[in-house]
């Protein structure tokens, strides 16, 4: 079964550029390309990246092959492109010599494929973020399970394939798959990083502490390396759409607490693969987590493709008074706290509002989340 993605390929593809499309393996990239193909008339021409063949004609830099190579056809698409070396450059000459080509790559890891087209492209390129499904595509397919049980948004996150799988025993082996498969192939693979279990055991100490601040010097620690090295694989599982990370939000105000930061899965399937713990709702004790991450990435999503002006953080006094969520924007900052069932930290927002007079707080429960996410 094909979910309709939200962000659309015809509102962002032109002649002339190069329109990317980042995001996390097996959250569906190829599948919107072959989609959007289905409604093309004209000729087109699609590469896979990871082919030999394909990459050494991609990776040439030679006007000459890649004319020869593609001919009179003006859409191309090279999937899995951040495998080809210098294919930023290929694609530059491309299309500073053919002003009516469309081109479009998707690339499973940001921090190569970014790399690789930033600075050829400047100017060149659209970009779409790819997730994995959000609530409203989720609700606009009328899958009825997701739509009033939440507890599978919880366990199993929201993979295509694994919302699509109604066996619970699926999902699980899809999941655990992907960990085992996909999770970590672009870094072990581009940034030559040898030690996998290292990165897995790093994984694990974040997902039991997503919501909280966490220390790079204890993780460090912890594993026995060094804070270099804890932080260089931090980027590297942010830039390869594993985690995410908030920064907390300070003006500068003598209490206010500004160096720790804290980490997010993009998909709470992955997480709760990690730790191998897909228990049921009502009996974890790490809900408050769980719905903390799902609201933040779920509005991350929401943001990325309707309102992508927003930034993000937390905020924390070091009185304990804190706010789970901020959103800045040209008009202000909107403070957000999470709970699973409806509750009010009176004393932090009251403190919120006090040090910010012109800002908003909100509660955001199960009862009314979808208004926050959509």
């Amino acid at each position: 079964m094909y979910i309709n993605r939200y962000p659309k390929i015809e509102d962002k593809i032109e002649a002339g550029k190069v329109l990317v499309i980042y995001g996390a393996r097996q959250v569906g990239k190829s599948s919107l390309v072959k989609k959007y193909l289905e409604s093309v008339t004209e000729k087109y021409l699609f590469f896979n990246g990871e082919d030999v063949n394909v990459s050494a004609i991609f990776s040439s830099m030679d006007l000459k092959i890649l004319n020869e190579t593609i001919g009179d056809t003006n859409l191309i698409i090279v999937d899995e492109a951040q495998v080809v070396p210098n294919i930023g450059t290929s694609l530059k000459l491309l299309v500073d010599t053919k002003k009516n080509l469309k081109i479009i790559v998707t690339g499973s890891s940001s921090f190569e494929l970014s790399g690789q087209v930033g600075e050829p492209l400047v100017g060149r390129m659209n970009v779409i973020t790819l997730f994995s499904l959000w609530e409203r595509e989720i609700m606009e397919a009328k899958l009825d399970n997701y739509i009033d049980n939440i507890d599978f948004a919880l366990r199993f996150g929201r993979y295509p394939a694994v919302v699509t799988t109604e066996i619970i025993e699926k999902k699980k082996e899809i999941l655990t798959n992907i960990v085992n498969g996909y999770l970590l192939k672009d870094i072990l693979a581009f940034e030559r990083v040898k030690n996998s279990k290292l990165i897995l055991d790093l994984l694990k100490l974040l997902a039991y502490q997503i919501g909280g601040e966490v220390s790079v010097q204890e993780i460090a620690t912890k594993l026995s390396v060094g804070r270099d090295i804890i932080n260089r694989l931090l980027n590297l599982l942010e830039q390869n759409f594993i985690i995410f990370s908030l920064r907390p939000y300070a003006k500068n105000l003598r209490n206010e607490i500004r160096k720790k930061e804290k980490y997010y899965f993009y998909d709470l399937g992955i997480r709760n693969a990690l730790i191998e713990n897909f228990d049921a709702i009502d009996l974890r004790n790490d809900i408050g987590a769980l719905w903390e991450n799902f609201l933040i990435i779920e509005r991350i999503k929401r943001n990325s493709y309707i309102e992508p002006y927003k930034s993000i953080y937390f905020w924390r006094k070091s009185t304990g008074a804190e706010v789970d969520f901020v959103e800045t924007f040209s008009d202000g900052a909107y403070g957000y706290e999470f709970s699973f069932t409806e509750k009010r930290n009176m004393k932090s927002k009251m403190s919120w509002l006090e040090d910010y007079p012109g800002a908003t707080w909100e509660n955001i429960f199960k009862e009314n989340f979808r208004e926050f996410v959509l």
